[in-house]
């Protein structure tokens, strides 16, 4: 039986346990090494206490998730064509937000709420980097005629014709691709993540039993300086760490993104991905404003690649329902084929001027150099490090400057950018919504400027290139966006 969606709707019952699981996970993820810490004391009656505790703030968790139960509710407005939702005890919310504002409406299946037979519903709208609206407890039934009627742009749902006759276009992303994706990418993120996270333990625990760095060095490693170190046992952690990081990275790809699925319908896409946590979203093409290609040199021998689809509002968002990682370069040309209608080709180009190089070799070169002498000169490895440092930035910056392109045809412009993961985003012209070109006072005489395009779903920029091949790009590009009868959303 449909749900009456007109009238105000409580969310699944089993959400009480889902709601009272969840706010018990923050507390021990917030209180977890206080209870250690108390264990450590082993005091009389510590056990006890900790259990006694425990009840209490389960207690007080299960009351909490039932008032968000009992006072969330949400319908739809049909005359206004709104989808509305009140929540709250003493403070009351009231949400209003109309359907024809509504950029994404995702099902979700958690893993507790795999286990419980129900979903999840998130709601975004174009402008925010978080979603707006989640419904954390409903029916599969009742999500996908929410999802299909929300993102519908009449008072149709959204059901398409290949999705009746089953003729719809599948790729699927197997394990394979996957993990050479995930052995190949990300590993300089991952390792600086685990390093962060090493030094919060690392704080917490000193804190907490009071330790210092020097006695440990000192009495297992004999070792009386921090800076004397040696740089085998340097060079050592950061080798077990890189492979600790490349695992943790494999290990997030795969549990994220496994049974990675796109089913291409008739002016839309859904993805659907996960382990645990299973998402379903749906990708309307008219709404993408740039597609973007990462790819490395390991990734390019082994076929695999970054996709990823920015839409409105989503420029600095950290979204994973728009990436499609390890896909071949004949699943990319499909999807980019599917949503521009076309498969770019790019004639001209705009390089660089040399003196792109210029800010950034002092920046990145000679004060961080600069900074170390000051603080490490005195240290055994200062002069090995500096020279490694030097000559690992030069490469950096050299292929940074040699990937650093501006592609551009009749129809479409791609910004080509990095040194080692070699970033391509690839828009349509119709799509810009402002072109600017800066120039600073002392490139005049250069004739050098900097070129940035905008559109509502991010931006690109090519810095410090020849002002008057920029100013004749502009130029068409704002003939193209004046002329064209194309829509850009």
């Amino acid at each position: 039986m449909k749900s009456d969606f007109s009238l105000p709707q409580f969310q699944s019952k089993k959400g009480i346990i889902i709601f009272a699981l969840i706010s018990y996970g923050k507390l021990l993820k917030n209180f977890w090494f206080l209870i250690v810490l108390f264990l450590f004391k082993k005091k009389e009656y510590t056990v006890t206490i900790i259990l006694i505790v425990a009840l209490v703030a389960l207690i007080a968790v299960a009351i909490e998730a039932y008032i968000k139960y009992q006072y969330y509710t949400y319908k739809i407005d049909f005359k206004s064509d709104e989808f509305i939702i009140e929540k709250g005890v003493f403070n009351k919310t009231t949400i209003h937000l109309e359907r024809n504002k509504i950029q994404e409406a995702n099902v979700n299946q958690p893993f507790l709420h795999r286990l419980l037979g129900i979903y999840q519903l998130e709601i975004d709208s174009p402008g925010t980097d978080k979603k707006e609206i989640s419904i954390d407890a409903i029916s599969k039934k009742d999500a996908d005629y929410l999802r299909n009627y929300l993102i519908s742009s009449n008072n149709e749902i959204l059901i398409d014709q290949k999705e009746i006759t089953g003729e719809a276009e599948e790729i699927k992303i197997s394990v394979i691709s996957l993990l050479k994706y995930a052995v190949t990418a990300n590993y300089v993120k991952s390792f600086f993540a685990l390093m962060g996270l090493l030094v919060y333990l690392s704080q917490q625990i000193f804190d907490g039993f009071n330790l210092k760095l020097e006695d440990i060095l000192e009495k297992y490693f004999a070792i009386e300086d921090v800076f004397a170190i040696p740089i085998f046992l340097i060079i050592s952690a950061i080798v077990v760490f890189t492979f600790a990081a490349i695992l943790v990275n494999v290990l997030r790809t795969f549990f994220v993104y496994f049974n990675l699925k796109i089913v291409k319908f008739t002016d839309y896409f859904s993805m659907e991905f996960g382990l645990f946590n299973t998402k379903n979203h749906i990708i309307s093409i008219k709404k993408v404003q740039i597609i973007t290609i990462t790819q490395n040199y390991f990734q390019k021998k082994w076929n695999v690649l970054h996709l990823k689809f920015s839409q409105i509002g989503e420029e600095n968002a950290g979204n994973d329902n728009s990436n499609i990682l390890g896909c071949s370069k004949t699943e990319k040309d499909s999807l980019v084929n599917f949503i521009f209608q076309d498969l770019p080709v790019f004639n001209d180009l705009i390089k660089p001027n040399f003196r792109y190089l210029i800010p950034k070799i002092f920046m990145y070169i000679f004060l961080p150099l600069l900074v170390s002498y000051q603080f490490l000169y005195e240290t055994s490895y200062f002069f090995l490090g500096s020279m490694l440092y030097f000559l690992i930035s030069s490469i950096v910056l050299y292929f940074s400057f040699k990937n650093c392109r501006l592609y551009a045809n009749s129809g479409y412009l791609q910004k080509q950018s990095g040194a080692w993961d070699v970033e391509a985003k690839t828009l349509k012209i119709e799509k810009i919504q402002s072109i600017k070109i800066s120039q600073y006072f002392w490139q005049k005489q250069t004739e050098i400027a900097t070129l940035t395009i905008s559109t509502a779903g991010g931006s690109i920029t090519m810095p410090t290139a020849n002002a008057t091949e920029l100013k004749n790009l502009a130029n068409y590009c704002l003939y193209k966006v004046e002329s064209s009868q194309e829509n850009w959303m």
